[in-house]
This record gives structure tokens, C-alpha cells and sequence, in this order.
């Protein structure tokens, strides 16, 4: 498939209660080179319909690669196979920011009830999705059940709602260039699953005087916090790739818990003593990127030795990641976590940094700059280290750390100004 560049912009808004864009008329699907792609035993067109039957426990997806789009309001309506060998292992829907075969986003539902929203990278799908399966009231379930399945995109966020129900709502990593809009479907490991795609509408988002409505079950809605403007405290200053000032609890950083807080413009940790907290934010990946955040020590702690706070980096998943991290003694180290236990050998031993501000309520900016898999650390705009790691095999998540010294009450770490720049 071809694709024409393009820019995302803007921010979506809530909306009320709505169908399809009724300005938008059904799609006319065209198979070959110019429409959806050549038919085959997957896909095929019949009576204005896309028939999806993707082999035995396999994914199969098609979109339209004449058309290319920046903000949009899509929705289709799917029929569930008639039959099935595991109501729980396939699932259809919509592909969005899709660049290509190995890199989308996919919102798709079950024949059991279930729906998630979930993102290929290189060919992989992530392990953290950003939606789980979770089951939903509003979908209709059963063989030949009819549901209709929007997505609203409005610059990198985004809005699910199945049958008219809101069901996800959350920030993404928009791609840089050419995206489209298409269908997917799956199979079970056991047989075809055969779905059924009609009345595919591409229009416009909604006007963003709808701002005020609520979705219509809360308790099903699962949703991001927005990102905020750029901070210039010691980072980079190349192109933005991301930014969260804290205004708002994000779901993507993890539950809400007695650990860690959001709001005001902070991260607040608060680790049970003897131990640390970490997040990482699960809606975007990076490769190579120049990021930063500033850790301030909300109280004097008794043995700065044991705590500290900082930035992790190259992180799979809670149990395997790198972290760059400062104690209240000015003291700095880098370490890896393999399968949840620190790697005896630091790659940066823990060092006395002139450049750390000590003592309580002192900020401390880290900037993290990574080029394949060399890593430059810097503390206050100081260089503080260098090596080369042993980062995983395409992109990778970042996140954030406190530990507290094993004392009665604990110790209490702030994190602000989190920011992620293309390096130069």
C-alpha cells in the first residue's frame, strides 16, 4: 500500500449521545490497487458488504489506500459470524493511524461481549494494551449480532463508542506521516470466523460544542488525561514527541493507589518504607529520544543512602527496565532491573555528582539521551554519565521511580515537568 503525508493536530473533546456523521455517505468498496486491495479467500466484496474471513487463528486487515486523513469521525457496522469455534478468539473492528501492515491501532470487539483497543509496533503487538479486554454492556453478542463501532480521532486523541456507547477515551502516539482508517478482523485457533463490514462512514469530528456531555456509562469508560504544553527546565530542545505536566491523573500511568498520586502538576510518591513505587505510561514508545524530569524530596529522609527517585528508560514492562536515579546525599546511579531483580554490575555505579542539589525539598532535573544504544545522562544540564546498554529489540516505554528509606513514616517524592524531544 501507498501513503501521503500529513500532520495531526488539535484535541477531541467529549461528545454527546450520537450516531453517525450524517453528513458522511456509506462507503463504496473497490477492491485493487486504488480501493481496499485485490480480493482474495480473506477478503472479498459482496452486495456493498466487506466479507473478512481471516485464516485459522490468524489477523488479516484492509484499508482504503487511496484515502489518507488527519482528524475524522468513522464508524462501521458489524455483523458477528454466524458461527464460531471459540466466541472468545475472534474479534473484528476498525484500524486507525495505520502507516502500514506492521504499525496501527486497532479498537475491536468479541463475539462474547469483550473490547479492546490495542497497537501493533513493527510488527508486534504491544503487550500493554490500551484498553485491556474488558467486557462491555453495550455490545450485542451472539451469531449474527449487529453492533456499530465509531472511532473519533481529533489530533492524538481519541474516542471509542460501540452501539452509542462511549466505551474508551484516552491520548495516543499519532503517527508523524501518511495514516489511514480500515477494517481487521481475526479468526479463533480453531476454525473461520467469517465477519460481515457495512456502512463504513468516513466524515468529520464532531462540532466541539459538545464539550459538556457525559459519557453514558461512566463505570465503562476508561480514560487518559490530556498532555500539556512543553517545559524548558534542562531538556531537550528538539521536536516534541511528548509531554504530561501532571494537571490530571492519566490511566495510562497505572491506578490510582495510596503510592502514587496525580494532580497540580505533580506526581506525588509515596512508597511503603523499605521499598519503591514506579509507573510507566503504556499509550507511547520511543526508540531514540531525549527525555527528562525533575524528582524534588518532599521531607528529610533519615538514610538518603536509601532513597531516591528518577527516570526510567528503556522499560518492556514493571519487571525489566533501566533506571537513572538521585539520592538526597548528591549521590547518582544507573541500573537495569532484569525479570525484577537489579543486575549485580551497574552499568553506572552509585557516584558523588557535584552537579545534584542535596537535601530535602531540592530539585533535581535528570535528562536521558538515547541514540541506539548508547545512553548520555545529564543532572541539571551537567553531564553526569555515559554508556553503552543493551536496550530491547524495538521500541520501548518510559516511566518514573521513588524509593523510600526503611523508617516509620517514609519518605516522599515529587515528579514534575516529564518530557520527551526527538535528540539532535
Amino acid at each position: 500500500m501507498r501513503f501521503a503525508p500529513f500532520a495531526l493536530a488539535a484535541c477531541l473533546l467529549a461528545t454527546p449521545v450520537w450516531a453517525c456523521d450524517p453528513a458522511a455517505a456509506p462507503e463504496t468498496f473497490q477492491t485493487g490497487e486504488a480501493g481496499w486491495g485485490d480480493a482474495d479467500a480473506q477478503f472479498r466484496i459482496e452486495n456493498n458488504a466487506a466479507i473478512l474471513a481471516p485464516e485459522v487463528g490468524t489477523q488479516t486487515a484492509r484499508w482504503n489506500a487511496g484515502k489518507s486523513l488527519t482528524d475524522a469521525d468513522v464508524c462501521v457496522t458489524i455483523q458477528m459470524p454466524d458461527t464460531t469455534a471459540d466466541a472468545s478468539r475472534g474479534y473484528a473492528g476498525l484500524l486507525f493511524w495505520g502507516v502500514d501492515k506492521d504499525n496501527f491501532y486497532q479498537a475491536v470487539i468479541s463475539r462474547n461481549g469483550m473490547v479492546t483497543v490495542a497497537r501493533k509496533v513493527g510488527g508486534r503487538i504491544l503487550g500493554a494494551p490500551l484498553v485491556h479486554w474488558t467486557p462491555n454492556s453495550a455490545i450485542k453478542t451472539g451469531a449474527d449480532a449487529i453492533n456499530i463501532l465509531r472511532v473519533t480521532i481529533e489530533g492524538a486523541n481519541v474516542a471509542v463508542r460501540i452501539n452509542d456507547a462511549e466505551v474508551a477515551r484516552f491520548r495516543g502516539q499519532a503517527p508523524e506521516g501518511a495514516s489511514h482508517i480500515g477494517l481487521i478482523a481475526s479468526s479463533a485457533p480453531a476454525a473461520i470466523d467469517t465477519w460481515r463490514f457495512t456502512d463504513f462512514k468516513l466524515g468529520s469530528p464532531p462540532a466541539a460544542a459538545a464539550a459538556t456531555a457525559a459519557p453514558s456509562s461512566a463505570a465503562e469508560v476508561q480514560t487518559t488525561g490530556a498532555v500539556p504544553a512543553a517545559a524548558e527546565n534542562n531538556c531537550g530542545t528538539g521536536r516534541l514527541l511528548f509531554e504530561d505536566k501532571f494537571t490530571d491523573h492519566d490511566p495510562m500511568w497505572g491506578t490510582k493507589d495510596g503510592e502514587v498520586k496525580i494532580s497540580g502538576g505533580e506526581a506525588e510518591f509515596d512508597p511503603n518504607p523499605g521499598t519503591s513505587a514506579l509507573r510507566w505510561n503504556r499509550a507511547f514508545v520511543f526508540s531514540d529520544m531525549d527525555a527528562c524530569l525533575t524528582v524534588r524530596p518532599a521531607n528529610n529522609t533519615i538514610n538518603p543512602t536509601a532513597s531516591y527517585a528518577g527516570l526510567l528508560f528503556w522499560v518492556q514492562d514493571s519487571r525489566n527496565y533501566y533506571q537513572a536515579v538521585v539520592a538526597p546525599n548528591g549521590y547518582f546511579t544507573v541500573a537495569r532491573i532484569v525479570d525484577g531483580k537489579v543486575v549485580a554490575k551497574r552499568p553506572v555505579a552509585w557516584t558523588k555528582v557535584a552537579a545534584v542539589n542535596t537535601g530535602s525539598k531540592e530539585r533535581n532535573t535528570l535528562r536521558v539521551t538515547i541514540k541506539g544504544p548508547q545512553a548520555e545522562i545529564a543532572i541539571n544540564g551537567k553531564p553526569a554519565a555515559s554508556f553503552h546498554g543493551d536496550p530491547p529489540v524495538g521500541a520501548s516505554y518510559i516511566g518514573m521511580l521513588a524509593a523510600s528509606a526503611d523508617t516509620k513514616k517514609g519518605d516522599t517524592w515529587t515528579v514534575s515537568d516529564l518530557k520527551v524531544t526527538a535528540p539532535q
